[in-house]
């Protein structure tokens, strides 16, 4: 059985597998790589998560920006809760969902 995961990480959406910088599915799994609204709902994430990255700030190269992951915390919720209430409408028994990302969310304050 295949397993989709859901997870943040810098210029990639939460669903895994996707392009980076675009949000393009390429999962494998024909009906969820061609899903329009997980397509747009994925770089909706992608673009929120990365807001909290900034370049040459506080001292570093790379800095993660709590304060504005705690700020786009909502957002990146409902959106996720619509990507996982999809994949599961979607899924006909032939893959998984492994949740990283809302369980990585509910520890931000």
């Amino acid at each position: 059985m295949q397993k989709i995961k859901l997870m943040l990480e810098f210029e990639h959406g939460p669903i895994w597998d996707s392009e980076p910088f675009t949000g393009k599915l390429i999962t494998g799994i024909e009906i969820v790589d061609r899903d329009s609204d997980l397509e747009m709902w994925n770089s909706q994430c992608m673009d929120l998560y990365d807001e909290c990255y900034e370049f040459n700030s506080h001292g570093k190269g790379c800095y993660f920006n709590e304060k504005t992951l705690a700020k786009n915390k909502e957002k990146l919720l409902c959106i996720l809760e619509q990507i996982k209430s999809r994949l599961e409408e979607l899924n006909d028994n032939n893959f998984t969902i492994e949740d990283q990302a809302i369980d990585e969310l509910n520890k931000v304050n």
